[in-house]
């Protein structure tokens, strides 16, 4: 974050997010977090501790190897300890980031007692490795559902309204693992029905759903059909469909509609561009079919949405 352009508003730090060493390299000494928010975010050629980053407003977009995730309030990313990455803002909008670093001892002493539960989905077998000095988690971002959401909520508020002496920093970095523990195990249990006999085989079925995920949210405004992303997961269109419905509660082509909608309710509540040019935008060939599932989304045109926002202009359908 330090190393961050733009400009930045700090609303609460604690603990140690880095620190440079004699060499020049950043590391981490102990937890720390830090809530902000940015205008025109962009970092290059940056390097992480094991980090947990989450999206309050605007968009976030982490470029890391060959791929785009992206954090807002309806996802979140954990990034491994020595993760290179480029992050900036998407359509430089402002953004507001919550950012967890985590001390790596804290981290593997949590997950080696949490992989001693029998009980467990996620064994160090599965969906990360204690292999080396630090866990690796996979790459790909995780939903902030309705469990994960009001978790996230009295995280905030205990940062930025309690004082320190009222605060245990310890549990709440223990309950944030926790979350992602849990919400990784509740998508494990998604595919429980899928009559797959061996844990390695669901684990490496839910990697590979994940990362299509993330290419559709990296992707969802251009035209991108089943075939594209049964291709990405490295599973057959018959397979991807039937899998991806049944973990993530939606078909991929209505998931990416969802998303598609989210972007046009955006761009007419920020943007003084007509709908045709929205409509365009967003992936919609087609203006009436584009205003039809938006009311079907929003019982209302997306004029009539506009409207609700301003009244200094007016820009038909």
């Amino acid at each position: 974050m330090i190393a961050y352009k733009g400009q930045h508003t700090i609303h609460k730090m604690g603990g140690q997010i880095y620190w440079k060493s004699d060499n020049g390299a950043m590391e981490g000494i102990d937890n720390g977090f830090a809530l902000f928010s940015s205008k025109n975010l962009i970092g290059e050629d940056q390097k992480t501790r094991f980090s947990i980053r989450f999206g309050l407003t605007g968009t976030q977009e982490y470029h890391i190897n060959d791929r785009v995730l992206k954090v807002n309030q309806n996802q979140f990313l954990v990034m491994n300890a020595g993760t290179e990455y480029t992050v900036k803002s998407q359509n430089a909008e402002d953004t507001t980031m919550l950012a967890f670093c985590f001390n790596e001892d804290f981290v593997k002493d949590f997950v080696n007692v949490h992989t001693s539960r029998q009980e467990s989905l996620i064994d160090q077998n599965g969906l990360y490795s204690l292999i080396g000095e630090s866990p690796e988690f996979p790459l790909h971002t995780l939903l902030v559902d309705e469990g994960v959401r009001p978790i996230i909520r009295d995280i905030i508020h205990a940062k930025l309204y309690l004082s320190v002496d009222e605060i245990d920093d310890y549990s709440i970095f223990n309950r944030i693992l926790e979350m992602v523990f849990t919400d990784c195990t509740t998508q494990l249990e998604n595919i429980e029905n899928q009559n797959i006999v061996k844990q390695s085989t669901k684990v490496e079925l839910y990697k590979r759903l994940s990362v299509a995920r993330d290419y559709i949210q990296a992707n969802y405004c251009t035209d991108i059909n089943l075939n594209e992303l049964s291709r990405v997961a490295c599973l057959s269109p018959y397979h991807f469909h039937r899998a991806f419905k049944k973990t993530f509660g939606i078909t991929p082509k209505k998931y990416v509609t969802a998303l598609r909608i989210e972007k046009a309710k955006w761009l007419l509540k920020n943007k003084d561009i007509n709908v045709q040019t929205i409509c365009n935008e967003i992936g919609f060939k087609d203006v009436s079919s584009f205003t039809r599932l938006f009311a079907s989304y929003t019982r209302l045109t997306p004029s009539a949405y506009r409207n609700q926002f301003t009244s200094s202009y007016a820009i038909s359908a």
